[in-house]
């Protein structure tokens, strides 16, 4: 005999929970829009191949993590909101307008506006909002003065509306919540799973950790699933900068794949070493300088340049982040952290001081850039390099009167200014300019008056500026006695898509930079397409010095081919690493310890076909990994300083 319940049982029920099941649900649907808005605006720059399909079946296993991590944020945040209304009315239903609605609309907005956020400027750092955001914050608040009219005001307007719904949500909340609807059921089944966390903290702390759905997914899949809110404040919960050591291999094979302490050979043998100066370039593409790409600028001074010098076509950066390019650059050393390695605890790991050991050759060093004194933490890298003098915005005359870019002075006014401290130098030196103009918005100085082809974007149009800038300074420079002892070199800091308005990118081609070493005292055309990277600049450096010591490095010094690695790693994002031979491209996820690709970029620059499943190639799959997983270790062994050769 079934028992009939009272239709009013489950009215009542729903009634009284329903106003936290609504307000679950309405955060819900609005951070679900935003992965979708997320994932179609994105897509071209999140996998390699544009026309990649995900099967159906994969569609249904993201959505099932993005809602899964989506409603565990909206309970963490939440779900004490209830806890906190509940004991509120104990006391009086006044204290939730006053004391929970500004809590409740500040956390929710925050989420919401860090995913709305995200959607834009992923294209930035081609991952998900981590504790790096902290440190580049001032710049995308102050970019943002610069934009479009329309686009300030619509994103003040999303801002507006953000607010003003979780007002409403909140509103809609209360008033039911005060009419009696206290979510009774909701409370009573919740505060067991409160209660009992602590006895399920290891099986929780692996819930939480945003990489977790890599069970199921691949590293690219799981871009789409991820929170901003989550990742940021994991990753800013942690500190940003754990980095926990990987052992693939007993340490004896691993030093034998990939040393990093190694001896270089001189370029100067007797006497005193080269001048050095340093261009490293802000958000330079390779697709500027080659002469197959639609993105191809014309600029009278690379071009010259370049019937002269020593061109790199087949050189990488690091990672999407000025910060981590510097490091790169200057330390040649990866970070690996989700801060700059220069911010985190790991300061004080192993390293070759590049300004530090210069010294011992007698050379004077400084670092030179237009932004404001510090930004972007510039400054505490430099001293921690031991480069002698660090000369910002601040330091050049009239600063305050002269045209500026977003981001500070323009590059015509620094690389003036920057000349004047050089020929003040008694040779040997090193001198360094970080330029800004051709770092987005790309706003260029009125006084910069020259016609455009039609084609030309934004980027192109500052490179063609900094070219511009580059030619005069060299002009001066071809005048003053040091000028012949000098070897010129010139390095992106990281790649950035050419065309604001064509998102393309893919693994190999998002990752290629111009290097180009220019000799006065030569004047040798030579094209090099064996693969370098960033992590060869301070080996290069300190072999024009005459240095002999031993240094540490991941990469090797362009002068000398044979020092150079074979391969060069790349950092994708927080769990995809690459390593790029002279033909092969291979991704490896550090938090499955799994290869998810392998594309033969020479004969398929378009990455369309997979080589993983075909045993044909399981020698340079084998090959690869064995080199990544190396350089890994290596580097995981150097940041919690474990002796290694």
């Amino acid at each position: 005999m079934k028992i009939k319940y009272p239709g009013g049982w489950a009215s009542a029920a729903w009634k009284n929970n329903k106003p936290f099941v609504l307000l679950l649900f309405s955060l819900l649907a609005i951070l679900s829009v935003l992965k979708i808005i997320f994932y179609h605006y994105n897509y071209p720059f999140i996998f390699n191949n544009p026309d990649e399909a995900i099967s159906w079946a994969g569609k249904i296993t993201m959505v099932k993590w993005s809602l899964f991590y989506d409603l565990l944020l909206l309970l963490s945040i939440n779900l004490p909101f209830l806890l906190l209304s509940q004991l509120a009315r104990l006391i009086s239903d006044k204290i939730s307008v006053y004391l929970l609605l500004p809590i409740f609309v500040l956390l929710n907005s925050a989420v919401i506006l860090l995913n709305l956020s995200d959607i834009f400027y992923f294209r930035f750092h081609f991952q998900r909002a981590n504790a790096d955001l902290i440190y580049v914050l001032k710049h995308p608040m102050e970019q943002m003065l610069h934009l479009n009219f329309f686009i300030i005001l619509a994103f003040l307007l999303a801002i507006t509306v953000v607010l003003f719904a979780m007002v409403k949500l909140f509103r809609n909340f209360q008033r039911s919540f005060s009419a009696g609807n206290r979510c009774n059921i909701i409370t009573a089944l919740l505060l067991p799973v409160i209660l009992l966390l602590p006895f399920y903290k290891n099986g929780l702390t692996k819930l939480l950790v945003p990489a977790y759905p890599l069970v199921e997914l691949n590293s690219r899949q799981l871009l789409i699933v991820q929170n901003s809110f989550h990742t940021f404040a994991y990753s800013l919960f942690r500190g940003g900068q754990e980095v926990n050591i990987r052992e693939y291999m007993p340490v004896a094979e691993c030093d034998s794949i990939f040393p990093i302490r190694k001896t270089l050979r001189p370029a100067v043998t007797n006497g005193t070493g080269r001048n050095i100066v340093l261009f490293i370039m802000e958000s330079v593409p390779y697709e500027f300088f080659d002469t197959g790409s639609a993105y191809k600028v014309a600029m009278p001074f690379f071009d010259s340049l370049l019937q002269k010098s020593s061109f790199f076509k087949n050189a990488f950066c690091y990672t999407h982040q000025s910060n981590k390019g510097i490091t790169a650059i200057l330390a040649g050393i990866p970070t690996l952290s989700d801060i700059p390695l220069y911010h985190s605890s790991y300061i004080n790991m192993p390293v070759t001081a590049i300004g530090t050991a210069l010294m011992k050759k007698n050379y004077h060093s400084f670092f030179c850039i237009g932004d404001d004194f510090d930004n972007f933490g510039f400054a505490k890298c430099v001293h921690w390099l031991g480069i002698e003098d660090y000369y910002s915005r601040e330091n050049i005359p009239d600063n305050k009167k002269l045209p500026a870019h977003s981001m500070g002075l323009h590059d015509q006014y620094v690389l003036d200014f920057m000349l004047g401290q050089i020929n003040r130098l008694t040779p040997p030196f090193l001198a360094v300019n970080f330029n800004i103009s051709t770092h987005y918005p790309y706003d260029l100085p009125a006084t910069y008056n020259t016609s455009f082809p039609a084609n030309y974007t934004k980027p192109m149009k500052s490179m063609s500026y900094y070219d511009h800038c580059l030619q005069k300074f060299f002009r001066a420079a071809e005048t003053e006695p040091w000028f012949k002892q000098t070897v010129f070199i010139f390095c992106s800091d990281h790649w950035l898509v050419p065309d604001d308005n064509k998102f393309k990118f893919n693994s190999v081609d998002g990752f290629r930079i111009p290097i180009i070493l220019y000799d006065p005292s030569r004047n040798e055309k030579k094209i090099n397409t064996q693969p370098v990277s960033q992590f060869d600049i301070p080996g290069t450096i300190l072999s024009l010095a005459g240095f002999k010591d031993s240094i540490i490095s991941y990469g090797g010094n362009l002068l000398d081919s044979s020092s150079i690695n074979k391969v060069v790693f790349s950092r994708s994002n927080a769990s995809l690493y690459q390593v790029i031979d002279s033909a092969y491209i291979l991704g490896f996820n550090i938090n499955s310890d799994k290869t998810e690709f392998l594309y033969h970029y020479t004969t398929d620059p378009g990455l369309k076909i997979n080589l993983l499943p075909d045993r044909n190639f399981l020698a340079i799959l084998s090959e690869l990994t064995q080199k990544i997983k190396a350089f890994i270790q290596k580097a995981t062994m150097q940041y919690n300083r474990v002796p290694f050769k």
